[in-house]
């Protein structure tokens, strides 16, 4: 069965999660920003089903999260780059793995991150561009065109 389209809806979150809203695709996600390219080393790390796997690379590189470069002729082989669109759900990825450290686990994370070039550890945070604030300091609020309620 196939879920209900979100890519008409007025919302931007609803929107952004009709391409990316499926988990195997934001792991999928997650793994590629890592450094993992091949179908084959996807499908290991993930433990996926090929067929989902297929499906899930093909959604992305019609989305335009992923690109598609062959890597040998012979055998024709092509690997899953990220493009700049997809590069740009690098603080989505973080940020849901902050959360999930702090308010989906009673252990320790698995993972920690930390600056390639020091090996300090780092904690990203989300700041507003303007002020510097943290966004969990700032008292924000969504402004926007009011949609009308089905209900009314």
């Amino acid at each position: 069965m196939r879920r209900k389209r979100l890519d008409r809806m007025e919302c931007s979150i609803a929107r952004a999660l009709d391409v990316v809203g499926d988990p195997w695709t934001l792991l999928i996600v997650r793994d590629a920003l890592l450094g993992v390219t091949r179908f084959e080393a996807f499908q290991a790390r993930l433990q996926i089903p090929r067929a989902t796997l297929t499906a899930r690379l093909e959604h992305l590189v019609d989305a335009g999260i992923l690109e598609r470069r062959a890597y040998r002729e012979h055998p024709p082989r092509e690997e899953y780059v990220p493009t700049a669109k997809g590069r740009g759900l690098r603080p989505v990825i973080i940020t849901l793995m902050q959360w999930g450290d702090e308010f989906a686990r009673d252990d320790p994370p698995p993972t920690h991150l930390e600056d390639a070039a020091t090996g300090r550890p780092i904690e990203p945070t989300l700041v507003d561009r303007v002020s510097g604030a943290p966004l969990t300091a700032l008292r924000v609020r969504a402004v926007g065109r009011v949609v009308p309620r089905r209900d009314e």
